[in-house]
């Protein structure tokens, strides 16, 4: 068994596999939720399901804002984060634009100005934007992390809840100003912005790693996130017209909508990871499952960026798959899943792929 001294925590490396998990569970399941063709049970899942993105800003924020990541200076940490995600950006987004969106779905892009529009928005296809997200984090990762070194625990939660606060506010009027409820959209979610929503899970990340909360209240915590599944729910169902969305909304339901900047979704999610974190540091596991686990680990971003192309051509080969009752939900994430893992493995393995995945 590997002792403490090793620096590995095998529960990071498990969290990232969970969560992308989580991640291509959402993708499967949320046409449906979207479109009120599926009962309670799923709509509930797919809520316990929103804490994988999260919880992939909080581990990338825990691994690249602890002092070994900056240990060769801001210049050399900045240059080794651009050859990770620049290529993966501009190629992936290429990819999904042309061969996804286009040939598959038969929605190409048809002019300079809508291609302009999708590059500012971020929305190059649904979940690239934490590609953009992250590489603006990385950027004021140096910064970030400079600051935070001289008290790093309490630094770290501090800056963490102050990002926490001000994402749900920004979220919230936001929400009110698409409503109607206000006049004013205060942040409008974009290739320049996303980062800023996303900061607090980033900083939080590398709170919950270094400072812990006691394993009493990590206990109460775990404990707690079914009923916290629950209230995101209530919230969901209530923000969207009901199960079958033909009911009004209240306007507290669309100010607290379960976005990922949410109240209900970021208290949820850093309850969760917080708890996690304190629960399972202590953990070891044998040099055999390190490595497994660091393959799989290291494996989870190629995983993440491919998989909505394996669900959609999975999909448009096999319609039945297209349906949301349990068995074909369970065959499509299974299959997407596997299919992810095979590719983003080769592809690591690949000397030309290597640097997408």
């Amino acid at each position: 068994m590997n002792s403490p001294a090793s620096g590995y925590l095998p529960y990071l490396d498990v969290t990232r596999i969970v969560a992308v998990l989580g991640v291509v569970g959402v993708h499967v399941i949320g046409g449906g939720v979207d479109a009120h063709e599926v009962g309670i049970a799923t709509v509930a899942l797919h809520m316990a399901l929103k804490a994988a993105v999260p919880i992939f800003f909080m581990m990338s924020g825990a691994l690249s804002l602890a002092p070994r990541a900056q240990r060769q200076g801001p210049g050399e940490f900045l240059r080794r984060r651009a050859r990770r995600i620049v290529p993966a950006l501009v190629i992936w987004s290429a990819f999904y634009l042309v061969v996804v969106r286009g040939a598959i779905s038969g929605a190409p892009v048809e002019s300079f100005g809508e291609l302009m529009d999708l590059l500012v928005s971020g929305e190059t296809y649904t979940h690239l934007y934490f590609l953009f997200a992250i590489a603006g984090l990385y950027l004021f990762t140096p910064v970030l992390a400079s600051f935070l070194s001289e008290d790093e625990g309490r630094r770290s939660w501090v800056v963490g809840l102050i990002a926490a606060v001000w994402t749900i506010l920004t979220v919230s009027a936001s929400q009110a100003g698409g409503r109607g409820i206000i006049s004013t959209v205060p942040l409008t979610a974009g290739t320049l912005t996303f980062f800023l929503l996303y900061a607090c899970y980033y900083v939080l990340g590398r709170a919950v790693l270094v400072a812990p909360i006691p394993r009493s209240a990590a206990v109460v915590g775990l404990l707690l996130c079914p009923a916290l599944v629950v209230g995101v729910t209530y919230v969901y169902v209530n923000s969207t017209g009901g199960l079958e969305g033909n009911a009004p909304v209240e306007p507290w339901a669309s100010v607290l909508a379960p976005l990922y900047g949410s109240l209900p979704v970021v208290v949820y999610s850093v309850t969760l990871m917080a708890s996690v974190s304190s629960l399972c540091r202590r953990w070891r596991v044998s040099e055999r499952t390190e490595s497994t686990l660091r393959t799989l680990g290291e494996a989870t971003f190629g995983i993440f960026l491919v998989h909505f192309a394996v669900l959609v051509i999975l999909r448009s080969m096999f319609p039945e798959l297209q349906n949301y009752d349990a068995g074909p939900v369970a065959v499509t994430w299974t299959v997407t899943v596997l299919v992810s893992t095979v590719i983003a493995l080769a592809g690591k393995r690949t000397p030309l792929l290597r640097v997408i995945f």
